[in-house]
C-alpha cells in the first residue's frame, strides 16, 4: 500500500480499470476566479488499446480521440474536474463511433456520481437555488434532468393501471396542461404521473391513450377514471376506456360550489345595500374555509352571520354544507341519490340565479358524481399534487415554453425508474 503514487490512489478512488488509468492530479486556479484553487485529475487510455463499439460491443481500433470534461463530485472543499482523451473506434458495421467511459454518460458535462448527488437535490430544491450552491448555469441542470425524464419515461410499464385521474392545470396565464395520473395500483404504495401533455380537450386524452397503449396499458383493463366535470374530457375517457366507470371527483364538485358562495358574496360586496356591504366586510375566508379550520373569533363571526335573513351568501352557503353533508354521512349510493336529487330540486328552484345555476349543472352530472358512492374513487391524490406542482411553477420560472415545466413534474411525481450510478 505504500507503494501506491499519487495516480494509483485517485485511478483506484475513481473505480478506473484497464486500459482507462489517472495519469495526473494537479491543483489549479480557476479560470473564472483566479483566487479559488480545483483538483483538475486527466485520464487517460493504455497505448494500443482496443474499445467495444458503443452499438455492437465488437472491439475495435481507436480512429482518433476528443478532449472531453467532466465536472465531478468536490474533492474535500475544492471543485474536481475529469479529464480525458475519450477515443473514436472505427467499427466495420458502423463506421466511427465516440466509445463509452465508465465514469459518465454520452453527452453529459457531470460525472455519474455528480449527476446522482445533483438530481436528489434537484427532487428538493429549485432549479436555480441549486445552479447557485454548485456553481453552474440552470440550463445544464435543466438539460440533465431532461435527459433523465426522457430515459425514465421509455422504461414505463402502464400494463397494471386500472384506475386513473385527469385533471388541467395553468401556466403562465391561460397555458394548459392535462396530467393523467394513475390511482395506486396493488404493488405500489403511491399515485403517479402518467402522463402530461399541452392543452385540456379531446386531443390531450387522444395522445394519451396512444401513449398508454404503446406502453402495455390494456384499456379495457381500466375500470375507474375520476375527473372534472368538463364533459370533454369525460366523452373522450368514455371512447378511449369503455369498461371503465367514470366518477366526477368530489373536490371538483364541491369546489364548483364554493366558487359560487365566494361569487355571490362579492355580489353583495358591490351592491349599493350598505347593510349588506358592512356585514361582508373582510369575511371572505370565513365562507372559504372549513369550519374546522376557523379560529374561534372567526367562528363566533360567522354565526351571526348565519343568522341573518337578507345575505343570498348565507343561502349559498347552507347549500356548500348540506353539499358537504351528503359526502360525509351518506354511507351507500341509496341514500346518496335521495339527498342529492333533493338537493339539486332546491337549489335549481332557489331565488338566487347562480345557485339555480349549479343546480343544473349537478343535475346534468349526477349519474357520475353519485357514482362517487359506488367507487369512493376520487382525485385527492392528484389534488394532493398541487402544493407540489405549485412548487414546480416557480421552478420553471422564467422559461417561455412548458417543457421545463412537464419534465419537471414528471421527475418529482412520476415515481419514474431513474438510472443510478453504478461506480465507485
Amino acid at each position: 500500500m505504500n507503494n501506491f503514487s499519487q495516480t494509483d490512489i485517485f485511478t483506484t478512488a475513481l473505480g478506473l480499470a484497464e486500459p482507462w488509468r489517472v495519469t495526473n492530479v494537479e491543483m489549479l486556479p480557476s479560470e473564472k476566479n483566479p483566487n479559488t484553487m480545483e483538483v483538475h485529475i486527466t485520464v487517460d487510455f493504455i497505448e494500443g488499446s482496443k474499445f467495444p463499439c458503443p452499438q455492437c460491443g465488437e472491439l475495435s481500433s481507436i480512429y482518433d480521440s476528443k478532449e472531453k470534461v467532466w465536472r465531478h463530485l468536490n474533492f474535500f472543499q475544492y471543485r474536481c474536474y475529469i479529464h480525458a482523451k475519450v477515443p473514436r473506434v472505427e467499427c466495420d458495421n458502423h463506421k466511427v463511433k465516440l466509445v463509452d467511459v465508465p465514469w459518465a454518460t454520452q453527452g453529459s458535462g457531470f460525472t455519474l456520481l455528480m449527476e446522482a448527488v445533483l438530481l436528489t437535490m434537484l427532487q428538493q430544491m429549485p432549479v436555480s437555488q441549486v445552479a447557485k450552491q454548485v456553481g453552474e448555469h440552470d440550463t445544464k441542470l435543466w438539460r440533465l434532468i431532461k435527459r433523465y425524464v426522457e430515459h425514465a419515461l421509455l422504461l414505463q410499464d402502464f400494463s397494471n393501471v386500472e384506475a386513473i385521474g385527469v385533471d388541467e392545470y395553468s401556466h403562465k396565464g391561460h397555458h394548459y396542461i392535462t396530467v393523467f395520473l394513475a390511482h395506486p395500483e396493488k404493488n405500489r404504495s403511491k399515485a403517479r404521473v402518467l402522463f402530461t401533455t399541452e392543452g385540456k380537450d379531446k386531443a390531450t386524452v387522444a395522445k394519451f391513450l396512444e401513449e398508454f397503449q404503446a406502453k402495455r396499458g390494456k384499456p379495457d383493463k381500466v375500470s375507474d377514471i375520476t375527473c372534472d366535470m368538463c364533459h370533454g374530457y369525460r366523452n373522450a375517457m368514455a371512447e378511449a376506456f369503455p369498461k371503465a366507470t367514470t366518477t366526477v371527483d368530489k373536490f371538483h364538485v364541491v369546489k364548483t360550489i364554493n366558487d359560487t358562495v365566494d361569487l355571490i358574496r362579492r355580489r353583495e360586496n358591490r351592491s349599493k345595500d350598505k347593510k349588506k356591504i358592512n356585514a361582508l366586510d373582510k369575511t371572505r375566508y370565513l365562507w372559504l374555509k372549513n369550519r374546522d379550520n376557523l379560529t374561534g373569533e372567526q367562528i363566533e363571526q360567522l354565526d351571526l352571520l348565519l343568522d341573518t335573513e337578507y345575505l343570498d351568501t348565507v343561502i349559498a352557503y347552507n347549500f356548500k354544507l348540506k353539499l358537504q353533508g351528503i359526502y360525509e354521512h351518506c354511507i351507500d349510493y341509496n341514500t346518496a341519490v335521495e339527498a342529492f336529487e333533493s338537493l339539486c330540486l332546491e337549489m335549481s328552484n332557489s331565488r338566487i340565479k347562480e345557485m339555480q345555476k349549479v343546480g343544473k349543472s349537478l343535475t346534468r352530472n349526477a349519474v357520475e358524481i353519485l357514482n362517487y358512492f359506488d367507487s369512493r374513487k376520487t382525485n385527492a391524490l392528484l389534488e394532493g399534487f398541487n402544493s407540489v406542482i405549485g412548487l414546480i411553477k416557480r421552478r420553471a420560472r422564467g422559461f417561455k415554453n412548458m417543457d421545463n415545466f412537464m419534465a419537471m413534474i414528471y421527475f418529482v411525481c412520476g415515481d419514474l425508474q431513474l438510472p443510478k450510478a453504478t461506480i465507485m
